[in-house]
């Protein structure tokens, strides 16, 4: 089940892969908040972080997505790029294992070097063929420097 909030986290929000000199945001202490609703489902509670991006880990995609390696460890495909200055768009597909559901999701993401903003839609299937449909509401801001 925690694979599951960190898949529907991501795939709402949603990437893996290269970093993207296009979606470059500012260095420092960024505050990330996730709400995420599936159909049928008690409503999981809100979610906020802190996370400190250090010089090249200051790529959008380090905020919304789980480490590259974590995502391909779970079969999972990414593919985004932008739509058009400042809008991230992407999708997410994770295939379904034993343990964890399988996740589609698609995001679109507004963001500036400070701060972002976006809706993700997903849809939720286990291997038997049960399938949930959710969205995702996104948001972060950077918050002032790494602490020392």
């Amino acid at each position: 089940m925690k694979l599951l909030a960190v898949l529907a986290m991501a795939a709402a929000s949603s990437f893996a892969g290269s970093a993207l000199a296009q979606t470059a945001i500012q260095a420092g202490l960024w505050e990330t908040n996730d709400k995420t609703a599936l159909e049928g489902v008690q409503p999981m509670p809100a979610t906020s972080r802190q996370v400190c991006l250090k010089g090249d880990e200051a790529q959008l995609e380090r905020l919304l997505f789980p480490p590259p390696d974590e995502i391909a460890k779970h079969g999972c495909k990414y593919e985004g790029g932008l739509k058009q200055p400042g809008v991230l768009q992407s999708s997410l597909s994770c295939p379904p294992a034993d343990t964890a559901p399988g996740v589609d999701a698609k995001s679109e993401i507004t963001f500036t070097p400070t701060s972002y903003e976006g809706l993700g839609q997903l849809l939720v299937k286990d291997k038997s063929g049960t399938t949930l449909k959710g969205s995702s509401t996104l948001s972060g801001k950077r918050v002032g420097d790494c602490p020392a």
